[in-house]
């Protein structure tokens, strides 16, 4: 969490966490964090065309296991 640097005063604290990936996260949702594309294309799930697919749907045409893609994802998030 952070102070809002708007310049009033009012004094809003402004979350700057992004919600977690579940296994109904969309490709093209996951896609969009640093260091997930890599991650994305190490298991083979397609984030072209794939990308209106959840997580759990393409892990699974990708024949990844929906655990380690989650794991592997909540890794690079874990980074400074």
């Amino acid at each position: 969490m952070s102070h809002c640097t708007c310049g009033c005063g009012h004094g809003i604290t402004v979350s700057t966490m992004t919600p977690p990936l579940t296994a109904d996260t969309t490709v093209d949702e996951a896609k969009r964090r640093p260091g997930a594309l890599d991650v994305l294309e190490r298991f083979g799930i397609n984030h072209c065309c794939g990308a209106p697919l959840a997580l759990r749907e393409a892990a699974a045409a990708a024949g990844a296991s929906l655990d380690e893609v989650l794991s592997a994802l909540a890794m690079t998030e874990a980074r400074p």
